[in-house]
């Protein structure tokens, strides 16, 4: 049973599938191990969305592109509203901040800011845009493994921000993520990295498309963990634009 609640308390904090339910800062450290099966959860269900609207879709003569560009948008605002904007939300305010090339205080009072900035906003159309071409790809091909693991594979990559690099404040959202750094954690990590790829490659993805997604995914964490060094440690909007760009780049490398 406590691994049941455990699995719900993340899924109510990353999605609006399950009623919102109270998750102390201790709890939320405990929840790290399921970040994984809750991404699963979440790309079936946006995945289930895009395969009603090709269904939809199927009885129209519509040109080819097209079907797989709505199902692709179907799938995305699904995604999107599913959880609730969560880690969209870290991809604007990320870039807003890094744009700004402030330092020290200054960096965090403009990553603190809820108003959408110029560089937040290029951000978001960029990360949407590369998704949905991506997406629709897949679709014209009928790989629907991806779809379901994407959100998977970008929450996944968190761990190895939390493991690499220190929190702000620890009493802060990231920082009570802080304690989901540890080894077995870790493993766990690389275990699930390792089946994802597996998985991906017996569903008929290349050789290629897999290492660039390993390579670029490699630097991209190592500028996460270099930008938490560098401006004093991570908060929840650094570890929720890894996960949005984690997914993004697991459905553009593996076209």
């Amino acid at each position: 049973m406590r691994f049941v609640r455990h699995f719900l308390d993340a899924l109510s904090f990353f999605t609006c599938l399950v009623p919102a339910r109270m998750v102390s800062g201790s709890s939320l450290a405990q929840c790290a191990p399921f970040l994984f099966p809750c991404g699963l959860v979440l790309g079936s269900a946006a995945s289930l969305g895009a395969a009603l609207a090709l269904a939809f879709l199927d009885g129209h003569a519509l040109p080819c592109p097209l079907p797989a560009l709505v199902a692709a948008l179907v799938w995305l605002v699904a995604e999107i509203l599913l959880s609730r904007g969560l880690h969209w939300d870290a991809v604007a305010d990320m870039a807003d901040a890094l744009g700004s090339y402030r330092e020290g205080e200054a960096f965090r009072a403009v990553l603190k800011d809820s108003r959408l900035g110029t560089f937040g906003a290029l951000a978001l159309i960029v990360v949407f845009a590369g998704q949905f071409l991506a997406l629709a790809g897949h679709l014209t091909q009928g790989q629907w493994l991806v779809l379901i693991l994407a959100p998977a594979w970008g929450k996944n990559t968190a761990f190895w921000l939390l493991s690499l690099a220190q929190p702000y404040d620890r009493r802060s959202l990231g920082g009570k993520f802080a304690e989901a750094g540890s080894r077995q954690n870790m493993a766990l990590c690389l275990f699930l990295t390792l089946c994802s790829l597996l998985a991906l490659f017996c569903s008929g993805i290349s050789l290629t498309g897999l290492a660039m997604l390993c390579l670029f995914q490699a630097l991209l964490i190592g500028k996460f963990v270099f930008w938490s060094r560098h401006y004093g440690g991570y908060s929840g909007d650094f570890i929720g634009a890894l996960m949005e760009t984690g997914q993004c780049l697991c459905l553009v490398c593996t076209l």
